[in-house]
């Protein structure tokens, strides 16, 4: 990855690392980390920089946790933006709608003592603003230690990647949860 890609996150993680201290002495802190949607979607050419947006996002979930207890609250936002990067690529008709105004109410709010949102990531512009979650399939479980194979996989693959009962997993606790044995099953 070149050192130009990864800019967005030392420039994120930098700041940040200045400021953390005086706000966990503080006893509050807000901050708003700024994401792309190359970064959450994919978008073709732009693997260095959505590796590197996307790290900004790993941070500031696991800042998110780190400050829940002292009052610091971290935030992350994917602006729907006109930028450098995308007067190229976007008609002049929705360039003029995405203008930073459209993206400042969001920080504002987010920014603000009375906000208690940490954790959350946001899509904002053109006077959309919307939030996002991760979404889990329920998956198949073949069981502990079990020796399973391709073919099995293949054979469980309308379960393991059916949505239709999703869970919503928000800390790593519930991604260890999604491994331990039911409830009940004890040893067999």
């Amino acid at each position: 990855m070149s050192e130009f890609a990864t800019e967005p996150l030392n420039g994120s993680r930098a700041v940040t690392q200045a400021a953390w201290p005086v706000m966990r002495d503080k006893g509050y802190g807000r901050v708003v980390m700024t994401t792309s949607a190359a970064a959450i979607y994919g978008n073709f050419g732009q693997a260095n920089y959505a590796a590197a947006k996307l790290g900004i996002l790993g941070l500031a979930n696991a800042l998110a946790e780190e400050g829940r207890t002292k009052n610091i609250r971290v935030n992350t936002i994917a602006p729907i933006a006109a930028s450098r990067m995308t007067e190229t690529v976007f008609p002049q008709d929705l360039l003029t709608r995405l203008r930073p105004e459209a993206i400042s109410p969001l920080v504002g709010w987010l920014a603000h003592e009375d906000c208690s949102e940490t954790k959350g990531l946001f899509e904002v512009g053109a006077g959309y603003v919307s939030k996002l979650r991760w979404q889990r399939s329920r998956g198949h479980r073949f069981g502990d230690m079990a020796d399973f194979t391709p073919d099995d996989i293949a054979r469980h693959w309308c379960e393991i990647s059916d949505f239709t009962h999703a869970e919503y997993p928000t800390t790593i606790n519930d991604s260890l949860a999604a491994v331990q044995p039911p409830a009940g099953a004890g040893d067999l």
